[in-house]
């Protein structure tokens, strides 16, 4: 469309105003439309060059220098606009036309580009409507939400990886194989749904927006849980298993039922020789319940403090190692022990790390966990020489638990940690 629409005074005005001279002015002028979405204020040309003070000092009929800064008002501009042949003419229309830009105020713009945003966004949900995918997407839309950020920095920044992997993700989503009741080994689960069995590799944007939308389905983990499981454990609630066979569990005397009560056949070999069993993850993914044989449950963290137990008690006895950590496989077994509504008997380490441990455990399974020899006058018998730092001593800030507390007061007092090893006869 020609833009001067047949106005012969707009041309010859244009045609003026379009020597360098007059160039700087026009862009503040619509620089200030911009931010005000109107033309006011003053506009600021610094180190005016000898055609900027020819042109202006002629325009404006006032003194202006080479190499010296104007301010003038954009009042006085209309002023002078009108005291020339040009009067008449919109400023507005005359800036616009000079630079061949429509004026946009910047909170017009954000307005449009919302808007465009927006209908980016809505055309991803509409496309996965009455899915897993098409329900999570609609976070997409709530502003201020994880997802909606997410997508807002990424059709920034990256809008090719956006529009190119946001459907693949989508399809992930839809095909969790917790929707199928079974599951899949990650490498596994990325290969069917990208091609790619790295798809979904640590460190990948798509793992990232593939956890959301796990907990947008799923629903959030209560605090303690996510902090205990973290993202292997929230891969495995949607059935995805991720380092399965490097995930295991030490544990003794526990029965286990895979689909339909049936028992693990393999599993009852070991409780009716009375024999420790290592479980891989992949092992307790096949179980549907589990039944202690014990009375209680008794978990240590020292695989050394463990044996004593299992040999030591020739009865029906059920005992598990955490090893040091809590692995996902050893709190998803814990999780299908606590379900037989037995007491859990818990015992580890007194130093920052096994406190820890046994404040985790505490908020997870609350009165039905027994903090077991953590008795203030153990730890003075358990005492190494060994020197706790002040960064690991600043892990015991973290404890709410009464007994734990008491013991953490003793750390910080002496600065050594106890071991179960010190104290052996007290595991009868």
């Amino acid at each position: 469309m020609e833009k001067w629409n047949g106005d012969e005074l707009l041309k010859e005005a244009v045609e003026y105003f379009s020597c360098p001279g007059f160039r700087r002015l026009m862009e503040g002028l619509r620089e200030k439309y911009q931010s005000l979405s109107r033309l006011g204020g003053s506009i600021v040309i610094p180190e005016l060059t000898e055609e900027e003070a020819k042109s202006l000092e002629g325009f404006l009929q006032m003194e202006v220098k080479p190499g010296k800064t104007l301010s003038i008002t954009v009042q006085r501009i209309k002023k002078s606009m009108d005291q020339t042949r040009f009067a008449g003419c919109s400023l507005e229309t005359l800036v616009s036309a000079v630079l061949n830009d429509t004026l946009v105020s910047n909170k017009d713009r954000k307005t449009k580009e919302e808007a465009q945003r927006e209908n980016y966004f809505r055309q991803y949900e509409s496309l996965f409507q009455g899915t897993y995918a098409g329900t999570w997407l609609k976070d997409a839309l709530v502003k201020g939400s994880v997802l909606n950020s997410m997508m807002v920095r990424d059709y920034h920044s990256n809008p090719d990886w956006l529009e190119n992997q946001l459907p693949v993700i989508c399809r992930g989503i839809n095909q969790l194989p917790v929707f199928s009741g079974i599951y899949e080994r990650l490498p596994v689960f990325a290969a069917s749904v990208s091609g790619n069995p790295h798809y979904f590799d640590e460190g990948k944007r798509s793992l990232t927006y593939l956890l959301l939308g796990i907990r947008t389905l799923l629903g959030e983990s209560s605090p303690y849980k996510t902090a205990v499981e973290g993202r292997t454990g929230m891969l495995y609630r949607a059935g995805i298993m991720k380092d399965d066979l490097n995930n295991w569990v030490l544990c003794h005397g526990i029965r286990g039922f895979i689909s339909g009560g049936v028992l693990h056949e393999g599993m009852e070999v070991y409780v009716k020789r009375k024999e420790s069993q290592i479980l891989t993850l992949q092992n307790i993914s096949y179980l549907e319940s589990v039944t202690p044989v014990g009375h209680e449950i008794y978990v240590v963290e020292n695989p050394s403090v463990f044996s004593s137990l299992t040999e030591r008690n020739k009865k029906d006895y059920t005992c598990v190692c955490s090893g040091g950590q809590l692995r996902l496989s050893v709190v998803v077994l814990l999780d299908l022990l606590a379900e037989s509504g037995k007491e859990i008997y818990y015992a580890g380490d007194f130093d920052p790390e096994g406190l820890s441990i046994a404040q985790k455990l505490v908020s997870r399974y609350g009165n039905q966990l027994k903090l077991w020899h953590y008795e203030e006058e153990l730890y003075l018998k358990s005492m190494s020489l060994e020197d706790i730092s002040e960064s690991r001593l600043k892990m015991l800030d973290g404890l709410t638990d009464e007994r734990l507390t008491a013991i953490a007061a003793l750390l910080k007092e002496y600065r050594h940690p106890g071991y179960q090893e010190n104290m052996m006869e007290q595991f009868v």
